[in-house]
């Protein structure tokens, strides 16, 4: 993903002034980063938004934490930090096309193992299924302590923590080229992406379009994962694989300076920001479900 530059940011009170079709607008919020950062603030209010009244009080009230709390993800990118962001960066994306059809395993490590056997290198495939998979069930574990001990702010506290990394992951991997080799142009046949900046534009749509997170909620419906929450998690990687040739066909209207210049490609961006509404969601209310069959140590005290 790549980060806004100088002029793009300068340019930003302009950006937040435009206005696209009435369903869609509404004044964005705070400076960028991917999604871009507004962008993902957007979405993970909608996903809060979107919450049955099944979910605690204190988490579907805490929308603009949770969205806070959704970049940090992006900021651990940081060349400064380079321990953190080498192993950060590839918990972003995933290209299926490099596992030569191979059904990939649910737990990291078997994956790793995997990915031996068919001599590539894990993190060049992306490890964003199991960002998402290992975050949402840390959220599990944390509320089933708020069951537990349900005054307690600490553990209130972490579990926003733990709902942003969801957001940013989940939220990811529905923008489509966070989910193919051709993630910045077409892989040529060294398979290697030519940089031609669709993957900024992409990114960059959501905020330019100033989206609506409540009229986002309005269009989605929200259900716990029931069965295997990691198939469900390949699922969202073959759904947004299976857009690319999508962006490709609207690639010249999602470069707009504006925003998307078409009906076409505006469209397709809400779409896609109702889907990412909808699977963060999902898995918010998969983790609150979760918890309740979740026995915590004997030793534990809070």
């Amino acid at each position: 993903m790549s980060a806004p530059n100088l002029q793009t940011l300068s340019s930003m009170s302009t950006i937040r002034h435009w206005t696209v079709i009435a369903l869609l607008v509404m004044a964005a919020s705070h400076p960028a980063a991917a999604w871009w950062g507004d962008g993902h603030e957007i979405l993970t209010k909608a996903s809060i938004q979107a919450l049955p009244e099944q979910m605690p009080e204190f988490f579907r009230s805490a929308g603009d934490a949770i969205a806070h709390l959704s970049q940090d993800p992006d900021l651990a990118k940081n060349r400064g930090v380079p321990l953190v962001s080498d192993a950060e960066f590839p918990e972003h994306n995933f290209d299926p096309e490099l596992l030569d059809g191979e059904t990939y395993a649910d737990k990291r490590f078997d994956f790793i193992a995997q990915c031996q056997v068919l001599s590539v290198r894990p993190e060049k495939v992306g490890f964003s299924p199991f960002a998402i998979s290992e975050w949402t069930q840390r959220l599990a574990v944390a509320f089933a302590e708020h069951r537990r001990w349900p005054q307690d702010q600490v553990i209130q506290s972490k579990i926003l923590v733990y709902a942003g990394f969801v957001a940013h992951y989940s939220q990811d991997l529905v923008q489509p080229l966070h989910a193919t080799i051709h993630y910045d142009g077409r892989a040529g046949a060294d398979g290697e992406s030519p940089h031609t900046g669709i993957h900024e534009a992409v990114d960059a749509a959501v905020q330019k379009m100033a989206l609506n997170p409540v009229q986002l909620a309005a269009q989605v419906q929200v259900e716990a994962i029931t069965g295997d929450l990691f198939a469900a998690i390949r699922q969202q990687v073959a759904e947004s694989n299976g857009q690319v040739d999508r962006v490709y066909e609207l690639a010249t209207d999602l470069r707009g300076d504006k925003g998307p210049s078409s009906k076409e490609a505006q469209a397709f961006i809400v779409a896609r920001a109702q889907r990412a509404t909808e699977f963060t969601a999902s898995l918010y209310v998969t983790a609150w479900t979760l918890s309740e069959q979740l026995r915590l140590p004997g030793w534990l005290t809070r």
